[in-house]
């Protein structure tokens, strides 16, 4: 599909030591507080429609993919995969990330996350599994989210969404195809979870799912009335 393993086209970038530590702290940290941040936006949101909209979302998101989806497609990331199997298929990128500005940070919390899996001491934030990715499906989430408030505040978290994808697969973490699951699946998420609520995606699907009730009843029963009546005045 890409022509060669995703990580390799991605490490071969010119990216400054600066820019790769910047990724670091985007996908390492920044992903917390702006998960957090946008909960609040959205409980404080006195849209209802998609207050509603984004937590059902956010429940599915984290109880199907981050958990089922997770649990049933388990699969060890580019930076795990050697230690679990004795190979050497990712020696390349270890070695990389052993040479880059934020590779030792990401080193250290690989170790810790694969010394929980082993140990089977499971806490928040731990687990290995790399399909699909929960990262990309939040970020993305918070995109459509905030796309639906404010087209700028979409724009930039688009970007971000992107930025995840990407330090996703440049640090080894994931996949492509983790990522691209997590995306398209979101977007599911995002749009029926729209149509639960009422919600428009793109013109509107409430009506199919909860007919709108006639304003006022008396002038639907004057208006039958006068039909019947003309009806049976018409000439044979």
């Amino acid at each position: 599909m890409h022509f060669g393993d995703p990580w390799q086209w991605a490490r071969a970038l010119p990216i400054p030591a600066f820019a790769d530590r910047a990724l670091y702290v985007l996908y390492s940290h920044l992903w917390f507080v702006l998960l957090a941040g946008i909960v609040v936006v959205a409980a404080w949101l006195d849209d209802a429609s998609k207050r509603q909209r984004y937590f059902l979302s956010l429940t599915v998101v984290v109880i199907v993919l981050g958990v089922i989806v997770r649990l049933a497609a388990s699969s060890a990331g580019p930076i795990f995969y050697d230690r679990m199997f004795e190979s050497d298929r990712f020696e390349d990128l270890m070695t990389s990330l052993k040479a880059s500005n934020a590779g030792p940070d990401i080193l250290l919390i690989a170790d810790y996350l694969y010394s929980s899996y082993t140990t089977h001491k499971a806490s928040i934030g731990t687990g290995i599994s790399a399909m699909p990715s929960f990262h990309v499906a939040i970020a993305v989430l918070n995109a459509l989210f905030l796309w639906s408030l404010n087209r700028w505040a979409g724009l930039i978290a688009w970007i971000y969404a992107g930025l995840i994808l990407f330090g996703s697969i440049y640090f080894g973490w994931h996949y492509a195809t983790d990522g691209y699951l997590a995306i398209v699946a979101t977007v599911m998420i995002w749009r029926y979870s729209g149509r639960w609520v009422g919600q428009s995606w793109p013109n509107g699907a409430r009506g199919a799912l909860i007919p709108d009730r006639p304003r006022d009843l008396s002038c639907v029963s004057k208006r039958q009335a006068g039909h019947s009546t003309a009806v049976r005045q018409e000439p044979r």
